[in-house]
Formats: structure tokens, C-alpha cells, sequence
């Protein structure tokens, strides 16, 4: 009798485990972070498997981070996103959530500057004084305008492949995905770089195929990382 209320609660215990995590992975594809965070949370406490913790962890601080960034709160945000993509991810979903946080932290780190220089108040501009001599002002103005076209010379400096190449795999971290593979793939229409990401392990190694993790292009005068569609 005993044995048999132990694999009844044991049965219990495992399709309430794998209800749950099939919940949480169904609201990470709807991005609903929250709800996928309390899935993988009782299903951690039905079954404490490292892929419910990783999951769990995961999920809660994008959870966390979406929330923050929502309401504004952008520096508290970019920490989320950043406990996250410092995160050795194992599973599947784990990594795609990496992949998130790691596209959500420069968003948030942009946003965090904008704030900031929003909130700068704009000092008056100092009146010129009525004994400078004109002569001295058509200088000045002549040096700023030259200073400005040199600068605006470097901001549009061709950007090399193999500098595009080092951008992505800081934006996809790839550092920390040691099966994960780079390659150029193409120039896109508008001079972009386009790059493929993929995965290559061993099974594929014998096949020749290759698992794609992500499309992502560089604008060579920019040099903003983004994802291809």
C-alpha cells in the first residue's frame, strides 16, 4: 500500500513538473516573461532539475528587466539584462533568453543616456562681447568649421569586415557559446555587412550541417549590430 501511494504522488509530481514547464515555454514564445517565470517556479518546486532553475532564473530577470524598462527605471533595467546575458545558459530556451537580454541591453543602455542628456538643463549661450574684434570671430568660426568637417570625416570611416565581424560577437556573446560559429555572409543592398551565426557540434560536423542561431547586419557608418529578419 505504501509503495503504491509512493508512485501514485510520484506521477503526480512528474506531469505536474511537465505541465508546468510546457506553460513557461509556451509564454516564452509569447515573450510573456512574468507568467513563464511563475511556470518554471513551481515547476522547480515539483522537481528541482538544473533546466527548471536555469529557466526560472532566466525568465525572472527578463521579467524583471521588461518591467523596469517599462517604467522608465532604464539603469535598474540594463543590470537585469545584464545578470542575464552573464548567464551560462544550457538549454534551448535559456539561450535564446541570453540572446534577448543581449539585444535588450544596448536598447537600455541608449535609453539610460537619453534620459540623462534629457534631463541636462541647456545653459545660455554666452553674448559676444562688443569690444572682440571681427577679425577674431571669422577665425574661431573658421578653426570650428574646419574641426567640424574632420570629424565628420572619421564618423563616416569605412568600417572593415573583420571590426563588423568582433561587433556581433560581443552583441551575441558569443564568448560564452563556445559551439557557436561565425561566418560573412554577404554585403546587403543598402553596403551593410551581413553575418551568419550557427551552431556546429559534433553530430553536424560529420553532416556538414549547420543549426542557424541568428542573421545580423552592421552598418558600416553607424556600426549598429541588428538582427535580420
Amino acid at each position: 500500500m505504501v509503495i503504491f501511494l509512493v508512485l501514485i504522488a510520484s506521477g503526480c509530481v512528474t506531469r505536474n513538473y511537465d505541465s508546468n514547464m510546457e506553460l513557461g515555454k509556451s509564454q516564452l514564445n509569447e515573450e510573456n516573461y512574468l507568467e513563464a517565470h511563475e511556470a518554471f517556479e513551481l515547476a522547480y518546486k515539483e522537481a528541482k532539475t538544473p533546466e527548471a532553475r536555469e529557466l526560472m532564473d532566466l525568465s525572472g530577470f527578463l521579467a524583471s528587466g521588461m518591467k523596469k524598462y517599462d517604467e522608465q527605471d532604464f539603469e535598474s533595467a540594463k543590470r537585469d539584462f545584464e545578470e542575464a546575458t552573464a548567464y551560462k545558459a544550457k538549454y534551448r530556451e535559456g539561450k535564446l533568453m541570453v540572446s534577448k537580454a543581449a539585444e535588450m541591453q544596448p536598447v537600455s543602455g541608449s535609453a539610460t543616456i537619453e534620459a540623462v542628456e534629457g534631463n541636462d538643463e541647456v545653459e545660455p549661450a554666452e553674448e559676444a562681447t562688443v569690444d572682440e574684434p571681427i577679425e577674431s570671430k571669422v577665425q574661431d568660426e573658421a578653426a570650428t568649421d574646419t574641426k567640424g568637417e574632420e570629424g565628420s570625416k572619421d564618423s563616416v570611416s569605412a568600417l572593415s569586415k573583420s571590426q563588423a565581424e568582433k561587433l556581433v560577437k560581443d552583441y551575441v556573446d558569443m564568448e560564452n557559446f563556445p559551439e557557436l560559429h561565425i561566418e560573412y555572409d554577404h554585403d546587403a543592398e543598402k553596403g551593410d555587412y551581413i553575418f551568419h551565426v550557427f551552431e556546429l557540434d559534433e553530430p553536424s560536423q560529420k553532416s556538414g550541417h549547420k543549426t542557424t542561431w541568428g542573421w545580423y547586419g552592421v552598418n558600416k557608418k553607424t556600426k549598429e549590430v541588428y538582427e535580420v529578419m
